[in-house]
């Protein structure tokens, strides 16, 4: 057996939103074992300058490598866009962002070739996501829509609140009216089942911010309240595809029969952390351990 098949997998983001990507590669990968970083003291990375992010993203890593990981998660967006290439040619271990996969899987999915992406003021003005599809894909057609407060609602644990759909639903709303989908005050996109038949319509949406699978459901609610069916790619559930692949060709799936531990790091309050983050995985946190990063 390969002796690297035996290490864990490091994942690292900002903060708690991470921990849907996760809880994705928990359900993927089940027999592996992970280290989480969440550097939660520096929270958010999306209105630091490049070269910030990029030094935070590496000092992150370097703690993951640190503890002899067999391959690197960035399970932020903000990071993937700005540090991937960067944490790529530092360490010489497997690094996967989150933009690239749930890029190539919305261009997989897509028939239409029309794709939405929803995610933070910080990602969206990035363009990270069009520039990755239009590299994969180049006659796609990409709308993007900031939907800034998504990420206080979950945080907050509002997700099955009315607050919560409202806000969600506008968003929506916003993001159709930017396609000329709907007229200011319609309840319905018009003829939409017509247009999607013809292939000159948006058929998948990017939730292009790690938060964003926790308002899955309200999401969803919306577009059918709009008469809108798209195939919704999740980047965790993308990234762990991935990672799953790489592994495999690489032979370094662990071949244990039980399930993989998981180890939680912090860079600031771990009973924060834990709190917060029982909204994003069916099992929260435990032994949440804190580390200091210069």
């Amino acid at each position: 057996m390969n002796r690297a098949s035996e290490k864990a997998i490091g994942v690292f983001d900002s903060g708690v939103g991470g921990l849907t990507v996760l809880e994705a590669l928990r359900q993927t990968l089940p027999h592996e074992d992970f280290v989480y970083l969440g550097d939660t003291a520096r929270v958010p990375y999306g209105n630091r300058t490049p070269q910030t992010i990029v030094r935070y993203a590496t000092s992150c890593a370097r703690q993951l490598v640190e503890r002899d990981v067999k391959a690197l998660v960035i399970a932020c967006n903000t990071a993937s866009a700005h540090a991937l290439s960067a944490l790529r040619s530092t360490f010489h271990i497997p690094v996967f962002g989150v933009i690239e996969p749930v890029s190539q899987m919305a261009v997989d999915v897509s028939q239409s070739g029309i794709i939405g992406v929803i995610g933070t003021r910080a990602t969206i003005a990035s363009d990270c996501y069009r520039r990755a599809i239009a590299n994969l894909s180049p006659t796609a057609r990409v709308y993007a829509q900031p939907c800034p407060l998504f990420v206080p609602l979950v945080e907050e644990g509002w997700v099955d609140t009315l607050p919560a759909r409202i806000i969600v639903k506008t968003y929506i709303g916003e993001f159709l009216k930017s396609m000329n989908l709907m007229q200011e005050g319609d309840f319905c996109v018009k003829n939409y089942s017509e247009k999607k038949k013809e292939n000159g319509i948006i058929d998948t949406l990017i939730l292009g911010c790690t938060h964003y699978p926790v308002l899955r459901d309200a999401i969803d609610m919306a577009l059918n309240d709009y008469g809108v069916e798209v195939t919704l790619c999740d980047c965790g559930v993308a990234t762990a595809r991935a990672l799953e692949c790489a592994l495999r060709e690489g032979e370094m799936m662990h071949t244990r029969r039980e399930l993989g531990t998981t180890s939680y790091l912090v860079t600031d309050d771990p009973e924060l952390f834990t709190s917060i983050g029982r909204s994003f995985m069916k099992q929260p946190p435990v032994n949440v351990e804190h580390i200091d990063i210069l």
